[in-house]
């Protein structure tokens, strides 16, 4: 997704959100920083994605949406970014889910080449540690019967890892997952997720 204005121009509302600004834009959906009103002015930031409008009447991209929160709602992990709600609001379906103050792993080491500063091993390694805690968190996953799901995430690279203000990172966009049962429609052929980082036999 590639950055967007810094706010709307003028207050929006989404359901029981208050959007704040948008963070990003990309060919699917739109993601906002919002607030969340609750009762007593116990008021709770999360982030919101909301599929674009010209997409909102295609099913296809309306299942593929409502499948990254459902999938992504199953996980109950630490270094699983979590949903809050799958809804939907003016005829746009949306995702609200767990704001993470921070940056993206891939941000971080792009500010680090900028400064010539070396990420310390000790912290790669806990970063890594943490990022491979979340994805076996997503392999593990069983449906309510004690099935495994198969499900593997197909998209994880530093753009897709959040690290906060304490060094915890977080896991998120399962946009493209895959399970074995029921919840994936790739054709053959289709080739998901960042070259870069894909594995040689996930590429042939």
């Amino acid at each position: 997704m590639s950055a967007g204005p810094e706010a709307p121009t003028q207050p929006q509302r989404v359901g029981s959100y208050h959007l704040i600004e948008r963070l990003a834009v990309g060919g699917m959906a739109e993601v906002f920083l919002a607030c969340q009103r609750g009762e007593q002015s116990l008021d709770r930031l999360v982030v919101l994605k909301r599929i674009l409008p010209h997409l909102a009447q295609n099913p296809e991209f309306v299942e593929a949406f409502g499948r990254e929160a459902r999938i992504t709602a199953r996980i109950r992990h630490p270094n699983v970014v979590q949903i809050h709600e799958l809804g939907e609001a003016g005829g746009l379906p949306f995702i609200a889910m767990e704001y993470v103050p921070g940056s993206t792993l891939k941000q971080l080491v792009v500010a680090a080449r900028q400064t010539d500063v070396r990420l310390p091993v000790d912290v790669c390694v806990h970063l890594l540690m943490q990022s491979c805690a979340g994805v076996h968190a997503a392999h593990e996953l069983n449906d309510p019967h004690g099935k495994p799901y198969g499900l593997v995430h197909r998209d994880v690279s530093p753009h897709n890892l959040m690290v906060d203000d304490q060094g915890h990172v977080k896991l998120l966009d399962f946009g493209i997952a895959k399970a074995s049962e029921g919840m994936d429609h790739t054709r053959t052929g289709m080739l998901k997720g960042k070259i870069s980082y894909m594995s040689p036999e996930q590429c042939r």
